[in-house]
């Protein structure tokens, strides 16, 4: 949209950038970075709401069989970032979740055990439930709109104390710390998560500052306990114990995936991904970005003014082939199950070309974990390994049949011996 500039005196188009707002993107190329990170939940944002990646959803359900929707996806997404945190935490060395076939066998194994030790399925199913409640609590933090200036981490290796943190993401600088705490059955002052919050601040490894993330019911039970930390309640026990049998089924079924076709096949591409849909980074983006900078536009409003944008340049489907983008490593760039690319408009490479010299913005931003290359439409994807799978069912059938030929020469052959 147009708007007015107060530095210049002048009204700017769209995709005109005011010579002001160039001088300071030249003297601070990591606000090009930024203005990407801004638009990308922006436009992940405007993907959900619009509705948009249903197109995707059903270009996937007719080819791999998949019954896909884009409430379904939402769930797809988080349950393979359980099992993929089972496969990174309790099971990193043995490497159980490294498969779905292993799983599968793992848990039937642990099925069989329970028949006679019914602690063995007890103790699974509370990895199920803890790291299942991890996952919600980043995804979580990545709906919020705070995501924008935060970045919340969960750690690794069973820290002492808490599970996640949440920093400034310009800076670093810490801004909270979370304990995470999940239990099957409600919680009450004398629940294993408390006690071991309580140990926590004995010890030292935690505070009464730390944020407590569990179910409902909590926050009742830590006061009843006489702990003062904030607390976050998500997810009541109904939910958690929903959330347990779904994943145990899944495992069953052979589809516990530590990471979506789409990304496995992408891994194996040095400079390219395969993407579900696309949103344009364009001048109107950097532009609002650097005004929110400057204190001209609060973040509610910027953010309002980029999602429009991207509505406006979101590309779903066939309209993606050889589009180049930037697609952002990391949890960033993977929403509701499918992988959203970032692309920059022929109008702002120009423009970019102009503030930072020809190709350098690329190298800006490559350097800082996004991937430059060729978009592949995950719709052709599937295509493509269907159609590899019907050639090698093809093949298979044809060595049965020569296989039978041949058994069937050799019987003749036999005949004639005996004859």
């Amino acid at each position: 949209m147009k708007w007015y500039c107060e530095k210049c005196k002048k009204m700017h188009e769209d995709e005109e950038m005011c010579p002001k707002i160039k001088s300071q993107l030249a003297k601070h190329p990591e606000w090009l970075v930024e203005a990407a990170n801004f638009t990308t939940v922006a436009g992940e944002e405007v993907l959900i709401n619009s509705q948009l990646l249903d197109k995707a959803a059903q270009g996937i359900n007719k080819l791999a069989g998949t019954n896909l929707s884009y409430e379904g996806t939402q769930q797809f997404a988080r349950d393979i970032q359980v099992f993929k945190r089972l496969n990174e935490e309790p099971f990193s060395r043995s490497g159980v979740f490294s498969t779905p076939e292993s799983a599968k066998s793992y848990f039937e194994n642990v099925l069989k055990m329970s028949e006679t030790n019914p602690r063995a399925l007890s103790s699974f199913e509370g990895k199920l439930t803890g790291y299942g409640q991890e996952v919600d609590w980043v995804r979580m933090k990545q709906d919020e709109v705070s995501r924008l200036w935060q970045k919340s981490t969960l750690l690794e290796n069973n820290a002492p104390g808490v599970d996640g943190v949440t920093v400034n993401r310009f800076t670093g600088k810490e801004i909270s710390r979370t304990t995470i705490k999940a239990s099957k059955n409600p919680m009450t002052s004398n629940s294993t998560g408390i006690n071991d919050v309580k140990e926590a601040l004995e010890k030292g490894t935690a505070t009464e500052k730390d944020i407590i993330f569990a179910p409902k019911g909590t926050e009742e039970a830590a006061r009843k306990a006489g702990l003062k930390n904030p607390v976050i309640e998500k997810n009541s026990t109904e939910q958690i114990n929903n959330s347990n049998k779904r994943l145990e089924q899944k495992i069953l079924d052979g589809q516990a995936t530590t990471a979506p076709t789409l990304e496995q096949v992408g891994s194996k591409m040095a400079q390219g991904a395969v993407v579900g849909a696309a949103v344009a980074v364009t001048v109107s983006t950097i532009t609002t970005y650097v005004r929110y900078k400057n204190g001209e536009l609060d973040k509610q409003e910027a953010f309002e003014i980029v999602a429009e944008d991207t509505l406006k340049g979101a590309l779903v489907g066939g309209a993606m082939g050889a589009v180049t983008i930037f697609l952002p490593g990391g949890v960033i760039g993977f929403v509701a199950g499918m992988a959203i690319g970032v692309y920059f408009s022929k109008v702002c490479t120009n423009v970019l070309d102009e503030v930072f010299g020809k190709g350098a913005y690329g190298s800006i931003l490559n350097a800082s974990g996004y991937v430059y290359g060729m978009t592949f439409n995950l719709a052709e994807y599937y295509e493509k390994i269907e159609a590899n799978n019907r050639r090698a069912k093809a093949n298979i059938d044809r060595a049965n049949e020569v296989q039978t030929e041949i058994k069937s020469n050799f019987d003749v052959f036999e005949q004639m011996k005996g004859e």
